[in-house]
């Protein structure tokens, strides 16, 4: 399914977003000019009524839906996005090439279906027909970005104030990841001291005890094993003397006990 990434290749890195003239090199300075009544609602208008898709010209536009609200946009309007995802939908030839495209296509009535977001989607209807690429002040830049991956839309044609903020809560985002990365490190390493500390002193442990060679902890301790099994070997004998058994059996027998 052919997914257009706009600017996910793109290095912002070197890029200063305290500073507007770091920016200046990915938007060049335009000159506005008079608007014209009525280009923008032919470039690309919203459909409010059923009645006006009663006259529409599948083979000179196309009809678009996403999230409930349909949009109506000439095929020369997408034409000057050929890298957008409903400009690839003009040289779809079959329903399953449609699909890799869109979420649902309806034959009858020629209409397009995306399960998308329809605020966002409305910002990038008013860039086709405007040419120009706003962020809502309430939405999420990392969402709206997601957005323009998604439709194709390189992320350059932003204006430089709405940029800007995107660019800052890429670095928010960059920055946290970095602190978890760290996070994650300092916990790992001192999982790992701990296993390989625990693990040191098993070893050392295990050599001690069966391996006398080891070293002077192992031999001290074969010593000290062999001296408990002399005693108790020693007290067992001693304990079957018979002199020390009548001694116990005259001492069991006393008035006193």
């Amino acid at each position: 399914m052919p997914i257009v990434s706009g600017g996910s290749n793109q290095n912002y890195s070197n890029i200063s977003y305290g500073s507007c003239s770091s920016l200046n090199h990915l938007f060049p300075i335009s000159v506005d000019t008079p608007s014209v009544k009525g280009v923008h609602y032919q470039r690309a208008r919203r459909i409010y009524h059923p009645d006006q898709l009663c006259t529409v010209d599948v083979k000179r536009e196309i009809i678009i839906n996403v999230g409930g609200i349909k949009y109506l946009l000439p095929w020369s309007t997408l034409d000057e996005f050929p890298l957008t995802r409903l400009s690839k939908l003009k040289f779809c030839s079959s329903y399953d090439e449609i699909i890799q495209l869109c979420d649902d296509y309806d034959e009858d009535t020629h209409e397009f279906f995306f399960d998308r977001n329809p605020n966002a989607f409305g910002m990038i209807v008013s860039f086709l027909a405007a040419g120009k690429l706003m962020l809502f002040r309430d939405m999420c830049a990392l969402s709206f970005q997601e957005e323009l991956r998604y439709w194709g839309i390189e992320e350059s044609n932003l204006e430089k104030c709405c940029f800007r903020k995107l660019f800052q809560k890429l670095q928010e985002l960059a920055e946290m990841h970095k602190e978890e990365e760290i996070q994650m490190s300092k916990e790992t390493t001192c999982v790992l001291v701990e296993e390989t500390q625990l693990g040191q002193f098993m070893n050392k442990l295990r050599d001690m005890v069966e391996n006398p060679q080891s070293g002077l902890p192992g031999k001290v301790f074969a010593c000290l094993s062999i001296l408990f099994v002399a005693t108790t070997a020693i007290s067992l004998c001693v304990s079957t003397m018979p002199d020390l058994r009548a001694e116990e059996d005259r001492v069991s027998k006393s008035p006193f006990n």
